[in-house]
């Protein structure tokens, strides 16, 4: 008999070294493995024989259901399968796995033959657990953007299939609210194994080290925790790193029409900062913002990075102090507001001698305001 034919054609490529070698018992158990790997695939169970199938197909609410189990007929259906399984191990599997046993073509053919229609069962029993069906609840416009909710959606997968969902959810990124993901990416890291993670940042790092999409980059240092960051690859680390740096170069922000002109990538460096390994580079390029001549690269700076400062330095570093002051003779508001901010820690003033009050402290006396013209635009132009 020609078994390549009539078997499912996984099923054959699973046998077919034994079979053509015609060692007939091997043949019956390789099948009998590659049924109780579809059988976990399916139900996202780990275990294996008699434990996988009671698991899989037994119980008031079964991983895996055969029919409708509305009616007494579809139970005894569902009961019966999973008694015919249990048989497979314990009356085919097991007496070939423990003892030495021979089985003739023709009782390891009507076997194989069996096997091959219990996996069409297998196939065609329904999970409650669909891939696609559950990351569309991920990008669900609907998604509760808080952590319990977060808690309970990641309860229902099962956790052989927690890394294929960060997976799915990563590549459909494009339909994805950053920041509602982030709330399940949180929640799902805190459960992944640490070689599920490794996967995972994997994939981010492959990503990163070779993408020039804005959108990717934002989507990764938005939905992501910032624990990732560390996790990733130098190499592409780095690499994003420096375009962040290459984008708040060509920073500026318009006042008059309250909208950023360039380097709106950079912007999102603020995400990941407190694990940025070119903080020196992102910090000597804002600094000399500071010290430009052209008002929309100072507000850029103001707007998006000054407020952060203070978690990334001890004291202020001389070519901040350097701009700081320059902008307090030029009597610029904006620098004001910037030391007068500083001077604050938490609800209390600062002590004369504390690092981030005591060298603007002569500026901040002989501070003497010049308003600052807005810049004109083409929108402001009433004709």
């Amino acid at each position: 008999m020609n078994l390549e034919t009539r078997l499912d054609q996984r099923l054959w490529a699973a046998i077919r070294t034994s079979a053509e070698a015609r060692s007939f018992s091997a043949a019956v158990l390789d099948a009998i493995h590659f049924l109780s790997d579809v059988i976990r695939e399916r139900s996202g169970l780990e275990g294996d024989g008699v434990a996988l199938v009671g698991a899989a197909f037994g119980g008031a609410s079964p991983k895996l259901k055969v029919n409708r189990l509305q009616t007494e007929s579809e139970q005894s259906v569902q009961k019966g399968v999973e008694a015919l399984l249990r048989g497979v191990y314990q009356a085919i599997r097991n007496p070939r796995s423990h003892e030495t046993h021979q089985d003739a073509e023709r009782d390891a053919v009507a076997i194989i033959l069996f096997l091959d229609y219990l996996l069409r069962i297998v196939d065609q029993s329904r999970t409650p657990f669909s891939l696609s069906t559950f990351v569309g609840r991920v990008l669900d416009p609907d998604f509760v953007p808080n952590t319990r909710y977060a808690e309970l959606l990641v309860k229902e997968i099962p956790e052989t299939r927690r890394l294929a969902v960060c997976r799915e959810v990563f590549s459909r990124r494009t339909e994805a609210d950053a920041s509602k993901a982030r709330f399940f990416f949180e929640h799902i890291l805190d459960v992944m194994s640490g070689d599920e993670k490794a996967e995972l940042t994997a994939l981010l790092s492959d990503e990163l080290a070779q993408t020039d999409d804005d959108a990717t980059i934002r989507f990764v240092v938005k939905a992501f925790p910032l624990t990732v960051w560390p996790q990733l690859s130098e190499l592409a680390r780095l690499r994003i790193e420096n375009k962040f740096v290459g984008s708040i170069k060509e920073g500026r922000y318009s006042r008059a029409t309250g909208k950023c002109l360039s380097g709106s990538l950079g912007t999102w460096s603020s995400n990941i900062l407190a694990e940025f390994t070119l903080k020196g580079d992102l910090w000597g390029v804002v600094f000399r913002k500071l010290l430009s001549g052209d008002d929309a690269e100072k507000d850029y700076a103001f707007i998006f990075f000054i407020s952060l400062v203070q978690d990334s330095f001890a004291s202020p570093p001389p070519l901040l102090v350097m701009a700081m002051l320059k902008g307090l003779k030029a009597g610029d508001a904006r620098f004001k507001a910037a030391v007068d901010q500083w001077r604050i820690d938490g609800f209390e003033e600062r002590k004369p001698d504390d690092p981030w009050r005591k060298p603007f402290e002569k500026a901040l006396a002989e501070f003497e305001h010049v308003p600052q013209a807005f810049e004109i635009t083409d929108d402001d132009v009433p004709f």
